[in-house]
């Protein structure tokens, strides 16, 4: 198994500015690599081409291709304030654009102001909780690189009226001390809250994603994190979901929305 740490150190060895390695089959989903780990990728290449040092605030990324084969990072800095830097990175196939991110990071500022309605649900701990890839079914090839367990909501092609799922993932392989792409990477493990709609298995994929980062000092590493995702509005097509992630202790981490493609 290519460890998640494996891949980041790989892909940022080369010469300073340059960024590139060629996609692992067990990091894939079809004839892509995994959306989690090229936003990942993405991240990597913005925040070590300019050197950021900073907490990320928000991520919005776009899936515009397959990123297959040789994939290349390239970063440039839209704007540097004096508290925040927003940076562009894509990663280039031999086809043209993979994936393109935008990212703003920023330093925390002292505020009056603390509130917060996203509370955890309340849920069973990861040690009680069932595999969500149980004997008879099997995830994609990417999945084994994580451990995900059903903590409620509907399970994946059970037909359900409603998209929900609720589950506890982590990292099986070492992440390293990037615990922003380690993140990055977790947060999109789950298949579309709108296939447990789905009766039997179908292409879907995800087109847009944004985060918004509600911490900063997170730990990834072998840590739990709980998944909440609702398909709010799926027509036409596509299906229009939200996502939120707290960890273990009940902190919320990321405030996240996606838009995805339904080819059934």
């Amino acid at each position: 198994m290519i460890s998640f740490e494996y891949l980041m150190n790989t892909f940022a060895s080369e010469d300073e500015g340059r960024f590139s390695i060629d996609a692992p089959e067990t990091w894939s989903q079809g004839r892509t690599l995994y959306g989690g780990l090229t936003a990942a990728l993405c991240h990597v290449t913005a925040a070590r081409s300019d050197g950021i040092n900073k907490p990320i605030k928000s991520a919005l990324v776009c899936f515009v291709g397959p990123s297959g084969g040789v994939v290349r990072g390239e970063a440039k800095v839209l704007r540097q304030g004096k508290s925040t830097i927003v940076s562009e990175a894509t990663l280039m196939t031999e086809k043209g654009v993979g994936t393109r991110g935008i990212f703003v990071y920023g330093d925390d500022r002292e505020s009056q102001l603390n509130q917060s309605s996203l509370t955890m649900p309340d849920v069973k701990s990861p040690d009680d909780c069932e595999p969500l890839f149980r004997e008879g079914r099997k995830g994609p090839q990417f999945a084994g690189n994580f451990e995900v367990r059903t903590a409620g909501g509907l399970m994946p092609m059970s037909g359900a009226d409603t998209g929900e799922m609720l589950v506890w993932c982590r990292h099986k392989t070492p992440t390293g001390d990037d615990h922003v792409a380690a993140l990055l990477a977790l947060a999109d493990v789950l298949p579309p809250a709108s296939f447990t709609m789905f009766t039997e298995p179908g292409p879907i994929s995800t087109i847009t994603w944004s985060l918004e980062f509600l911490a900063s000092d997170f730990i990834v590493r072998d840590n739990w994190f709980l998944f909440h995702t609702v398909a709010e509005h799926t027509a036409h097509g596509y299906s229009s979901q939200k996502m939120y992630l707290w960890d273990q202790s009940g902190r919320p981490v990321i405030a996240a929305r996606q838009n995805v493609t339904i080819f059934v």
